[in-house]
């Protein structure tokens, strides 16, 4: 016997269906006993199509709590996520005020012990590009800032005063090819000129061929050109090389690192300050 295709089983069931309403029909109009007995066979054989769709019912509704859910954990992971980026940055910007704090409280205690007559200030601006070497620094006129006044950093010297407006001064660095400042090799006591070259090393001019100096040897300010003070770094010495003429040739490394530089103190009577060195030894009176 050949099988029956689900479409035909399908049209057949179909049919009976049909049948058995029709026979429903005309029994609830006439009332009898036999209208109640088809109704039974008809709800019978219609059970597993509504037991189906009840199931399909129940699985689709599954479904859509289960996206619903997904879509709430969404949510809430974005809210998280949002929460910790918030937190991150609120901690970033305390440990930027915690470090900001350290460095006004070094600038504070060096202006104390060792520069009284000073103004703080903090860099707003900088020009490193190429052989240039300036900052903005928001102290100005209104501040006692006059041009050719020292600035100085934690660590050492950084540069003088070229303009002042009401409000703002502009810093040109050691390192900037048109600056530099008498120093002195804290070891041997030999004096020079520490000038600037730009991106490159600075250098220590009018040094004597014969003169005691050597690779890591500190050099400081030694207050011969008027503006700085003695005794504030200027740098290390990194190359000893041939003598040019009647002078060596010697690199420095600068004490202060130009992209390091954030806050500064301008000092408003240098003339009348002498800083030790902390390698200085102290002359006798």
């Amino acid at each position: 016997m050949a099988a029956v295709s689900p479409a035909r089983a399908n049209t057949l069931l179909l049919g009976v269906m049909s049948f058995g309403l029709l026979l429903l029909m005309a029994a609830s109009v006439r009332g009898g006993v036999a209208g109640a007995a088809v109704a039974g066979a008809a709800g019978t054989a219609s059970a597993p199509i509504v037991s189906a769709e009840r199931s399909i019912t129940r699985i689709l509704l599954n479904v859509i709590h289960f996206f619903r859910d997904i879509d709430a954990d969404e949510r809430e992971n974005v809210k998280l996520r949002r929460e910790v980026a918030r937190l991150g940055a609120e901690l970033a910007r305390a440990g930027e005020r915690g470090q900001e704090n350290a460095r006004l409280r070094r600038l504070l205690g060096m202006r104390e012990d060792l520069v009284p007559r000073s103004v703080g200030g903090s860099v707003v601006t900088s020009r490193l590009a190429g052989q240039s070497r300036v900052i903005l620094v928001d102290r100005g006129g209104s501040d006692g800032v006059r041009p050719d006044m020292a600035v100085v950093a934690w660590g050492g010297a950084v540069g003088r005063v070229v303009s002042v407006e009401r409000d703002f001064a502009r810093v040109r660095l050691l390192t900037d090819p048109n600056s530099g400042a008498a120093g002195v090799i804290v070891r041997s006591r030999v004096e020079g000129m520490a000038v600037g070259r730009g991106g490159d090393p600075m250098e220590m001019l009018y040094v004597p061929k014969y003169a005691d100096v050597v690779v890591g040897d500190r050099v400081v300010t030694s207050g011969l050109d008027g503006v700085f003070p003695r005794g504030f770094g200027l740098g290390r010495v990194t190359v000893v090389g041939a003598p040019v003429g009647a002078s060596k040739t010697i690199r420095l490394e600068p004490e202060v690192d130009d992209r390091s530089i954030e806050d500064v103190l301008i000092l408003l009577e240098p003339a009348g300050t002498r800083l030790l060195a902390p390698e200085e030894p102290e002359s006798a009176p």
